[in-house]
């Protein structure tokens, strides 16, 4: 019989009379889950199946009686807790004092007195739940305990636990490495004795934080700048954490914990990356960020002492070359080198910072007159006349600088980089390994080419370049053949910006290969217009050599004549000799690939640059354009007339087409004529204009026919 209640303990009755089990269940229905059996040899399997709390064993049953099961229950590991209480019909004392010495805790005599019954049963099943509850709090304190155990000793910090008086009561092995104490040598030390503490400055004593969390009854951090001495190495190891005081459910004090580790190494990491974020790694010297921070602080102070700051920025003229040529392993050694050589002659006070591979900055702070400067400058220059030696040979290296001083040219650490840097552009400019001082002069001319390139790059960008053409002409009958596409650029003012200015600006920048992509298809679209409108012109388009060494070039130019639909024999590509020639081999075969897509190709300004027939013969030009300076003075200039002749000469043995540029005169015309020079262009046929005004240019001149 079982009664149902999930909160219920269990209950086992073993009798072989029914009525006496059905008596039992009813009188006890309610404090417990009862089950039975009705014979002894049950009695054991039932017990180690069901594990019940208390068992209700019948003393006179046949084949085996109550104590023989009472025996054999107390003898078996799984059975022999549970509480066994005996049911007789004899209550003498004797039988119940056998019933007790078999290991019973209690004794029910027949017939049953309901109150009474229910008392014991109830008493012993309250014993069994609360003993087994305690059990398993016992193992789970167990397990807890080990488990914390476990985590203490496999921590990577150090714990020591004390007793209220600040004796060790606890080391795990951490603590015991770092201490130099073993647990069983340290238990009942003082923990003053166990860590001993002082400052790592003064290596004085330093107050164990155990003390003041034991008297304070509060959690305390360790003491900043704190170490540890080892008790067997005697070797000191930065360390830091906190102490806290521990307390039982009443609030009562039992000890303390401190738990530390070992900051030895991560604040020499800290120092490490500290010193890699504000330093150069090649050579160790201040980067940028330090720098900046120098030159802060030390026009601060100029400011307060009327002082002087003077900024020399250097710059190692060709580095790259050399670089290259050598290698990268040389080239920082090159570097070291010279930044040794550079200290050797710097005052404590003065900063010299790397802020690139091949630049460099000197900070010069506290001066009085600028003579001092201008003299460390001469003194660089110097000792940079002498050769550096690796590997038993020798290397020159000479050095670009522009110096600025604060306040004299610059009223901030900012202006004062800026000025010295376009210092250190004019030094470039006027031939390298030389220094020179900034100026309000030179900053504006700098400024301006900023602002030109500022134009430039939005014009682009934008689409806001202008493409004016110049008439071509039959020097015979003086009609127009074709146009030359040239360039130009308003400012923000709308003033025109001459190309002199702007087109060197774009070949050192970089964007003379997208100025010269806006360039070739404007000058394709209006050609295309021009043909729709019945004008049959060829426009010649200016290549520069960026352009003409791209691989992709003549991609675009069979993209754009197919999208403005103009045939390929009236778009003529101008080059100069010196992109022609920095790449022969490439040269050759970019050609015939322009020449395959039905192209002509003009030499630009002829008799400037190297004029070699070889390359003439090779590269089978269609047409050569003499050079506007050598017509200019032809007439004046024997010279330039000789020059004017040969190149006319070489042409029309070459079979190649002449145009000359700069015509400014009737007689520069008829000279040319007579040398037997067929087209040409200048201002005395027409100068550049846009794109509508050359198309009335040409109707005026056919109407005028």
């Amino acid at each position: 019989m079982e009664l149902e209640s999930d909160s219920k303990p269990s209950l086992l009755i073993v009798d072989d009379q029914l009525g006496n089990i059905t008596l039992l269940s009813e009188i006890l229905h309610d404090l417990a889950h009862i089950y039975f059996v009705t014979n002894g040899l049950e009695a054991l399997d039932k017990a180690i199946e069901l594990q019940p709390h208390v068992i209700l064993l019948d003393i006179e049953m046949p084949e085996i009686n109550g104590f023989e099961v009472c025996k054999l229950l107390k003898n078996h590991p799984l059975t022999a807790a549970i509480s066994i209480i005996f049911i007789s019909a004899h209550t003498e004392a004797e039988i119940e004092f056998n019933s007790l010495s078999f290991g019973a805790v209690d004794f029910i005599g027949r017939p049953f007195h309901r109150e009474i019954c229910r008392a014991r049963v109830k008493n012993h099943l309250v014993l069994q739940q609360q003993a087994k509850e305690l059990a398993q709090s016992k193992q789970a304190l167990f397990v807890e305990k080990q488990r914390l155990l476990v985590t203490l000793n496999s921590i990577g910090d150090a714990v020591v636990a004390t007793d209220i008086d600040g004796r060790v009561t606890f080391l795990n092995p951490i603590a015991e490495k770092m201490t130099g104490w073993r647990q069983i040598d340290a238990l009942n030390k003082s923990i003053s004795e166990v860590m001993q503490l002082r400052d790592i400055e003064s290596k004085q004593v330093v107050t164990n934080p155990v003390y003041l969390a034991l008297s304070e009854r509060r959690i305390v951090a360790m003491a900043l700048n704190c170490e540890l001495v080892n008790r067997s190495s005697l070797e000191a190891s930065a360390v830091e954490d906190s102490a806290a005081p521990i307390f039982d459910q009443h609030g009562i004090m039992l000890g303390a914990i401190i738990v530390f580790h070992d900051v030895g190494e991560a604040r020499a990491l800290a120092t490490k990356m500290s010193f890699l974020a504000n330093h150069d790694q090649l050579t160790g010297l201040p980067n940028r960020i330090l720098l900046y921070d120098r030159i802060h602080l030390a026009c601060r102070s100029a400011a307060s002492t009327q002082r002087k700051v003077g900024i020399i920025a250097i710059d190692i003229d060709q580095f790259k070359y050399l670089n290259d040529s050598l290698g990268h392993l040389c080239g920082d050694e090159l570097i070291t080198l010279l930044v040794k050589r550079l200290l050797s002659i710097l005052d404590p006070e003065q900063t010299l910072a790397r802020i690139g591979g091949d630049e460099f900055v000197l900070v010069c702070p506290d001066m009085i007159h600028v003579e001092q400067i201008d003299l460390l400058a001469q003194r660089i220059s110097r000792i940079m006349q002498q050769p550096f030696e690796i590997g038993q040979k020798n290397y020159n290296m000479a050095l670009s600088m522009g110096i600025s001083l604060f306040p004299a040219d610059s009223a901030n650490e900012e202006e004062l980089m800026r000025h010295a840097d376009v210092a250190l552009f004019k030094a470039k400019q006027e031939g390298r390994n030389r220094f020179c001082f900034f100026s309000d002069e030179l900053g504006q001319r700098i400024f301006q080419r900023h602002q030109q390139e500022q134009s430039l790059r939005d014009a682009i960008y934008n689409n806001r370049l202008e493409v004016y053409f110049q008439p071509k002409v039959d020097l015979q009958t003086e009609q127009v053949f074709a146009a030359e596409a040239l360039v130009r650029l308003r400012d923000k003012n709308g003033t025109l910006i001459s190309p002199g200015d702007f087109i060197p600006l774009a070949e050192e920048t970089g964007l003379v290969v997208p100025l010269g992509k806006l360039v070739l298809i404007k000058a394709c679209q209006q050609a295309a217009r021009w043909l729709k409108h019945g004008f049959n012109l060829s426009v010649s388009v200016n290549i520069a050599a960026a352009q003409f060494a791209d691989p992709d070039l003549a991609k675009l130019i069979e993209q754009t004549l197919m999208e403005s639909r103009l045939p390929s024999a009236l778009l003529e590509l101008e080059v100069t000799e010196t992109a022609l020639i920095q790449r022969p081999e490439q040269t050759a075969e970019v050609l015939q690939r322009l020449r395959a897509i039905g192209l002509k190709i003009a030499i630009d300004d002829f008799g400037t640059g190297y004029s070699s027939l070889a390359y003439l013969k090779r590269f089978k030009v269609d047409v050569l354009k003499i050079d506007m300076s050598f017509v200019k003075d032809m007439l004046v200039d024997k010279s330039d007339y000789e020059i004017v002749k040969t190149i006319i000469s070489l042409g029309r043995s070459m079979d190649i087409d002449l145009v000359a540029e700069g015509i400014e005169t009737e007689q520069h015309k008829v000279s040319l004529l007579e040398l037997g020079c067929p087209f040409g262009q200048g201002y005395y046929f027409g100068k550049p204009m846009p794109a509508d005004d050359f198309m009335q240019f040409i109707v005026d001149k056919r109407d005028l026919k």
